[in-house]
């Protein structure tokens, strides 16, 4: 899995990959992995890894911080990073910015709606009976009905009726094989949205997530067909 891939990585080249060290990664750096790692990784597992390694939040920061260059595995600048590869990052990260204010405001506004129609069904307050001077009370003549009894509101029984409803039974959970395979089928979502938002070439947005063309290619082609398939 992605985590397995992660830990083997951080292994064999802390300097680029180490916990908490998020650099520019050079661009085709699966080439020198294979080579200086032979056999321990996978080409899927590594265009899997650094598919999301490379469009995380953190990651994208990295490539627009000013001064950042593109790093080896043994954490050496190596090449500067493009004028368009820094434009393409930059987007993607205001684009990512704008969904969490749209987020943040339309739940300020569910919060706002839920306040005024939680005052609206509030059931009005009966009058305060009056005091009265002198010998009589209210009530004592007349139907001889207390004024402080009053029948139950009819939204309280609702309300009570609804908190002893049984809940809703918990969905089963995943198998590790279904949760890998959602997992990656999610990953080559966000590769196809990211890929189809892009103004990059497919060359250069192949370099960019680390992947040689072939293998974008490929992923590329079966997340439009998983997409199709919905």
């Amino acid at each position: 899995g992605v985590a397995d891939t992660a830990r083997l990585l951080a292994e064999h080249f802390p300097a680029l990959f180490g916990a908490g060290v998020i650099k520019p990664i050079k661009l085709r750096i699966q080439a020198d992995i294979h080579q200086r790692a032979p056999g321990v990784f996978t080409k899927k597992a590594l265009s899997i890894f650094l598919q999301r390694h490379t469009t995380g939040t953190a990651y994208l920061r990295a490539l627009v911080a000013a001064g950042a260059t593109r790093i080896d595995l043994d954490g050496q600048p190596v090449g500067e990073i493009t004028a368009e590869h820094r434009d393409a990052a930059g987007v993607e990260l205001e684009r990512r910015r704008a969904i969490v204010e749209a987020k943040k405001h339309a739940g300020r506004e569910a919060a706002r709606a839920s306040r005024h129609d939680a005052r609206a069904l509030r059931p009005p307050r009966p009058p305060q009976p009056g005091v009265q001077r002198g010998p009589g009370r209210p009530g004592d003549a007349g139907s001889g009905a207390s004024p402080r009894s009053r029948k139950p509101l009819p939204d309280r029984k609702l309300a009570r009726a609804h908190e002893q409803e049984p809940a809703h039974a918990p969905a089963l959970p995943l198998t590790p094989e279904q949760a890998a395979e959602a997992e990656a089928r999610q990953q080559r979502a966000l590769l196809l949205r990211s890929f189809e938002q892009s103004p990059l070439s497919n060359a250069n947005f192949a370099a960019l997530k680390g992947l040689s063309e072939g293998t974008l290619d490929a992923l590329l082609t079966l997340a439009r067909q998983e997409r199709g398939s919905r």
